[in-house]
């Protein structure tokens, strides 16, 4: 596994308007990655979506910068009558433009229902605006009581998406809050490398 950091690339400029500008440097980072002989190209932050396409043009490996697009995935598994939760860092943040990158439908109304992080005490204030120190038990508490919120509000989700690459560490705590699947980006992640090594059948299990 590699990492490569992007210069320039912050919550401030991932969301400004011109944030395309910085399209040229994320591209640069991810033909890097492959020259040092990455496999895949990943990336933590559910927002990077708006690069996805053309980080995809630029390189020969396959990209998924954001576990949103594994929402049309989830969304087609699910009942005809069960929605697809997702859970964002910041709901105002997530445009219409980022779902439909991701690939979901254009119609897809109620069959979406988002919920935001920016307003919890501890996660909004840790995480979202950078202030004071990181409280794991804090930000797992608030994520668990917006999941749980969210679940009474619309009982009829099915799934849960976890947007925000701060989240996958405290996934276990809201699926056993909820009781339904919860992912991630790591889900993805996981996805992936599971064909790209696969091990001997040994026998069904």
């Amino acid at each position: 596994m590699r990492y490569k950091t992007v210069p320039g690339l912050n919550d401030t400029s991932i969301f400004a308007s011109d944030g395309d500008k910085i399209t040229p440097i994320v591209v640069q980072a991810a033909l890097e990655l492959v020259s040092e002989g990455a496999q895949l190209i990943t990336c933590n932050c559910g927002y990077s979506i708006r690069f996805q396409q053309a980080v995809r043009d630029a390189v020969d490996v396959p990209v998924f910068l954001s576990s949103l697009l594994l929402a049309p995935f989830l969304e087609m598994m699910l009942p005809a009558n069960q929605a697809l939760g997702i859970i964002v860092a910041s709901k105002s943040e997530l445009t219409q433009d980022m779902l439909v990158a991701s690939g979901l439908r254009a119609d897809i109304g109620r069959k979406l229902v988002i919920a935001g992080l920016e307003d919890t005490p501890v996660f909004g204030n840790g995480w979202v605006r950078a202030e004071g120190d990181l409280d794991v038990g804090g930000s797992q508490a608030d994520l668990v009581d917006t999941a749980v919120a969210l679940q009474k509000e619309r009982p009829d989700i099915g799934m849960l998406l976890l947007e925000c690459g701060d989240l996958p560490p405290y996934a276990y705590a809201v699926q056993q809050a909820t009781q339904i699947p919860v992912f991630d980006f790591t889900s993805m992640v996981e996805f992936f490398v599971g064909g790209l090594v696969r091990k001997p059948f040994t026998g069904l299990i």
